[in-house]
């Protein structure tokens, strides 16, 4: 069966008809205007003539602003669209719900964007939802395995059909945006009618409030949301809102897109009655339909749930193509280029890159990327295949909609000033970029947001692969829950020459892959000798290694290019990277090696000395008592008291693999016995547990993070 598209193509303002002030107050704050649907499917204007059920969708930039955007005011009687061809024209208004808005009506202008006309075709009506809950449609707040709660699955009898369908009803979530009034100017406001939801964070903030508590008064608007996440099915929101009683009724935003909608949706409601209604009362009500699947990627409930983003729609080499057609339609002057919704344009580069003239011309550039085209711009190519990408990029959520594209990674100030318009997904075609100190952090803050997060790619056209920015490191998307099941991340310190012996450390990595299996990560510098070693042989037994590299010009320590995680700081920032090592890191395993592995290992003694790391054994693979004299130096320092007494007691000499191994899983399955038999002071051990997880969680962005805190009941047991 075909699925017709029930939505049209974005419709624009073609004439405003009234902007003179009214002497009657009940309209001062409405102009009439007509809007224009250039280009609309068949199956529209057939369903349209047919009479089959419609509505006019308005812009959701403009709902959430507190503009209701209609076609007739309550108790007017509706005027058809008019159908020509496959043009349609709709005559409407736009009225300021908003009290803070002052002069907002007067923003418009012919050509702004406004909406989309939605057939409600009872034949595409989905009549059992359960069929589809946990599959294609997640809603509410999840309370266990496949559990969810916050909404009510309804049944009611469909007018045109006569069939019993379901709907749902969903409770708002504990938060509203509240407007700014202070920052609601002319520019602002204009930004948002022109811009859309991109840039309403700039005049409002979002604020938790008690839904008990919390009350709707009569002339109210309020804005708020709710949890849903569409798979290949349309959501309409309902204009009424339970309980209907109170008149409360829901802007014309109603339409809820495939794919796009996921997580958080934010809904506009404005109390028309006389009696004010606390929130946790409301309901708002939501019917499904079945739409025309646009993608040629696998319908996966955790994408559903979380949003397809663009590593999730395209291959390699459909990235590849990308570039290829970015490259051959911007020139070498050229800072990036920006897709929205199909629309490219360049962003050029300044003289002066770092310059207030760059950002000058960013915000240009995003101007005309978010004007409303009635058409898009594509570059110039007849290449099938990349409309046919364009077509599933068509489906990326929300701001992530908009992607900049580019040779290099920009300056921190250009993301930013991308950010802020809602740009948020980079992709650069480079291949092993180094990274400043601020950089990384800021990748890192920004990359796990806990909203409005930023994507950071990049495709290595030497090997063929596009890695996403992680928790501080590059790697293939395919790869985030393997790093996510990690527990124990050990790194390994030792000589980059080939003159170390590295067979000790080999033996322990063949020996504790075969007990910790996927709970095992390694953590090493990037370079060649122990680190190439390491890593080679972590992937051998498919553990996650990761690599902390450091541009070093000159020094014959080239990064590696195949660790599952990699990222490279620049050169001069080696104590930045190895804090990096430390904060990711909690068994440090110290090699044969040189006067950087002397400097690891001093490092790490004073993390844990400082309770910046978890106490665990510091484990010395010593055959030839190259470390001896560091590890009596502790003693000394301890003996002296110029250091905690219990720090001796945690560095660990071992001559053999085996002995290491018995000392690892020792400590790991039972850390409390392994404390108290090294004399590890309780009040050392829990100071460290608290300020090292949250020293890394912020650094880190990480959930969890693992500080020993109980035993590894699977190792107790073997």
């Amino acid at each position: 069966m075909d699925i017709p598209k029930i939505i049209s193509p974005d419709g624009y303002v073609n004439a405003i008809f009234d902007r003179e002030p009214k002497a009657d107050p009940h309209y001062s704050d409405l102009v009439r205007a007509e809007f224009l649907f250039p280009q609309v499917s068949d199956y529209i204007t057939g369903a349209l003539k047919e009479g089959k059920p419609w509505f006019f969708s308005g812009r959701s930039g403009n709902a959430q602003m507190g503009l209701l955007t209609d076609t007739h005011m309550p108790g007017e009687t509706p005027a058809e669209p008019d159908v020509d061809g496959s043009r349609v024209l709709l005559k409407g208004l736009i009225r300021n719900m908003n009290p803070l808005l002052k002069n907002a009506l007067d923003l418009f202008e012919t050509g702004d964007e406004i909406g989309r006309l939605v057939i409600m075709d009872p034949e595409l009506r989905i009549r059992d939802v359960r069929h589809y809950l946990h599959k294609r449609l997640f809603v509410g707040h999840r309370m266990g395995k496949g559990y969810y709660q916050g909404f009510d699955i309804k049944t009611e009898t469909d007018p045109a059909t006569g069939k019993e369908c379901d709907y749902i009803e969903v409770a708002l979530v504990p938060y509203q945006y509240c407007f700014e009034p202070a920052a609601m100017n002319r520019s602002s406001l204009n930004s948002v009618v022109k811009k859309g939801r991109s840039a309403l964070n700039t005049i409002r903030s979002r604020q938790s409030l008690d839904l008990a508590t919390a009350v709707l008064n009569p002339t109210d608007l309020f804005i708020g949301a709710i949890k849903i996440s569409l798979g290949d099915i349309y959501g309409i929101i309902d204009a009424v809102v339970t309980p209907e009683a109170h008149n409360i009724v829901h802007l014309p935003a109603r339409l809820l897109d495939p794919f796009r909608t996921f997580r958080d949706r934010q809904v506009e409601l404005y109390h028309f009655g006389d009696t004010p209604v606390t929130l946790d009362k409301i309901r708002i009500r939501i019917r499904f339909f079945r739409s025309q699947n646009p993608l040629a990627v696998p319908l996966e409930k955790t994408r559903v749930k979380e949003g397809y983003r663009l590593c999730d729609l395209l291959t390699h080499a459909e990235v590849a193509n990308l570039f290829s057609i970015i490259d051959n339609n911007c020139d070498s002057n050229c800072l990036g280029m920006i897709l929205n919704k199909g629309n490219f344009v360049q962003v050029p580069r300044a003289l002066n890159p770092n310059g207030e003239a760059q950002l000058e011309i960013i915000r240009s550039s995003l101007m005309e990327s978010t004007q409303r085209k009635h058409r898009p711009s594509l570059p110039n190519t007849d290449d099938e295949k990349f409309k046919e990408t364009l077509a599933k990029l068509s489906v990326l959520g929300g701001v992530n909609s908009r992607v900049f594209i580019g040779r290099e990674f920009p300056a921190r100030d250009v993301v930013d000033a991308l950010r802020r318009s809602g740009l948020r997904t980079f992709l650069i075609n480079t291949e092993n970029p180094a990274f400043g100190d601020d950089y990384i952090k800021h990748m890192i803050n920004l990359s796990h947001a806990p909203q409005s997060r930023c994507e950071f790619m990049r495709y290595d056209p030497d090997i063929d692969k596009l890695y996403s920015f992680y928790h501080g490191c590059f790697m293939e998307p395919d790869d985030w829950e393997r790093f996510d099941r990690v527990r124990y991340w050990f790194a390994f310190y030792g000589s980059h020459t080939n003159a170390a012996d590295n067979k000790l450390t080999m033996d322990l990595i063949n020996r504790l892959a075969a007990g910790l299996g996927d709970e095992m990560g390694i953590v090493h510098g990037g370079g060649p000798g122990l680190m190439k070693e390491a890593n080679d042989l972590a992937r051998q037994h498919n553990i996650v290694s990761v690599g902390i590299a450091i541009e070093l010009e000159g020094e014959n320590q080239a990064s590696l290019t195949t660790c599952d995680g990699l990222i490279k700081y620049k050169e001069g920032l080696r104590l930045a990277r190895q804090d990096h090592l430390q904060k990711l890191s909690n068994l440090p395993i110290i090699n044969t090696g040189g006067y950087g592995s002397a400097e690891e290992l001093a490092i790490t003694i004073t993390s844990m000395k400082i309770h910046e790391n978890p106490l665990a054994p510091i484990i010395l693979l010593d055959p030839d008592n190259l470390w001896e004299n560091s590890r009596k130096q502790t003693e000394v320092i301890a003996k002296k008291k110029y250091g905690p007494a219990f720090t001796p007691h945690l560095v660990k000499s071992c001559k053999t693999a085996a002995e290491a191994e018995e000392e690892v899983i020792g400590f790991l399955s039972h850390p409390e016995k392994w404390y108290k038999k090294n004399k590890i002071p309780a009040d050392s051990v829990n100071k460290a547990r608290v300020k090292a997880s949250r020293i890394r969680k912020a650094f880190l962005r990480q959930g969890q993070v693992e500080v020993f805190e109980a035993p590894n009941l699977r190792l107790t047991t073997v």
